[in-house]
């Protein structure tokens, strides 16, 4: 499957916004409380928010990458914001990272992240974090990326306590570094 990773436009919202409902239900249903989940897997709430978010995107320090499986259908999407995340530091962090549940396993979410780090290493040499809920089932993939566990902390979440995990990369080259070769980056 050829993955082409571009910068987000306006337009891209709606999908931007079903991706992340789909990812919250496939990822965080197993743990989360549901008045937690609930919000946050509808998807017309959450194009409200997208909306909302993009039309006041700060591109100063943010950028928004999506992939397309084929032109036109936006088939994950990383956040990246160069800024410290939990006083760790580090130069920028991955917000969000989420992939189509129906696309899990076709490489969409390592395109997007050599795509991240890429963006990042023009830009910056620092270190850079992403943190997951320790329940995720799929945090794993940090680690096969290279990420380095360096702090787990319990969150307060809207009066609820999730486990979180944050990973490490030395700099956005170490990151691209262990992702290795070969991936899409087409901006």
């Amino acid at each position: 499957m050829s993955i082409m990773i571009r910068p987000h436009i306006r337009s891209d919202a709606v999908a931007v916004a079903d991706i992340l409902a789909a990812g919250w239900q496939a990822a965080y249903a197993g743990f989360m409380p549901q008045a937690l989940l609930a919000p946050r897997i509808d998807p017309l709430r959450r194009r409200a928010e997208i909306a909302a978010w993009l039309d006041d995107f700060d591109t100063e320090i943010e950028h928004l990458l999506v992939a397309e499986s084929t032109p036109g259908t936006v088939a994950g999407f990383v956040h990246i914001v160069r800024a410290d995340k939990a006083g760790l530091g580090a130069a920028a962090h991955i917000n969000l990272l989420y992939v189509d549940p129906a696309r899990f396993g076709r490489g969409i979410g390592k395109a997007l992240m050599a795509a991240a780090a890429d963006w990042l290493a023009a830009r910056t040499s620092g270190a850079v974090v992403l943190a997951a809920y320790a329940d995720n089932p799929y945090r794993g993939f940090y680690a096969r990326l290279g990420g380095t566990v360096v702090l787990q902390k319990t969150i307060d979440f809207d009066g609820h306590a999730l486990a979180s995990v944050y990973y490490h990369w030395p700099s956005p080259q170490a990151l691209r570094a262990a992702i290795g070769p070969g991936q899409s980056t087409a901006l």
